[in-house]
């Protein structure tokens, strides 16, 4: 919601979850100005440090949003998510939801021929209740998934091989790394 210079450009980075929105946030250690006195290149401050830079490229932001009202969203998304319920029921069980799309799709989905690939989100929404997935990092490493949903009322976390892993992609693994450190009492198993 506004821009990260200098030392605050380190705070994102450290943060265990980021928004950033498009065409208005920033991250970087010195503006377009610096690079034109240093580089002679110009840029705008979008190109060298916006939301697309980092939800795609770098990976220091986790989630884009559009304005101002969808970054608070997400933020209230990701604080409804914390485990602030300390000694309490380890696992907090909602009531089971039938997903959106039908199981049996499945078939149609994946494909019979296992060199073949295919969106691991289409699975997903077609096991998790209510077809709803909280996908982390949903920008960054698109051949590794990685996020929340409820099966069967239960809190989990899913980490899922979207494709082919090719080792420029490797940062990826720092989502999933993210989604097992979070995945304390308030989840249950990841997979």
């Amino acid at each position: 919601m506004g821009s990260c210079t200098a030392g605050g450009a380190y705070v994102p980075a450290m943060s265990d979850e980021t928004v950033i929105v498009r065409e208005q946030g920033t991250i970087f250690l010195g503006g377009p100005p610096l690079v034109k006195a240093a580089t002679g290149e110009v840029v705008t401050a979008e190109e060298l440090g916006g939301a697309d830079v980092h939800t795609r490229i770098s990976g220091v932001a986790d989630h884009m949003a559009d304005n101002d009202l969808q970054a608070l969203a997400r933020v209230r998304a990701i604080i409804a998510q914390l485990n602030w319920r300390k000694p309490e029921p380890a696992m907090a069980v909602q009531a089971s939801e039938e997903p959106l799309l039908p199981a049996h799709d499945l078939y149609g989905v994946i494909p019979a021929d296992t060199r073949k690939p295919y969106d691991v989100r289409e699975v997903i929404a077609r096991i998790v209740d209510g077809s709803e997935f909280d996908e982390f990092k949903a920008r960054f490493g698109p051949t590794l998934v990685t996020g929340f949903a409820h099966i069967q009322g239960m809190p989990v976390g899913i980490v899922a091989n979207n494709g082919i892993l090719f080792s420029e992609t490797s940062p990826a693994s720092w989502s999933a790394a993210s989604t097992n450190r979070a995945a304390s009492p308030r989840t249950g198993p990841s997979w």
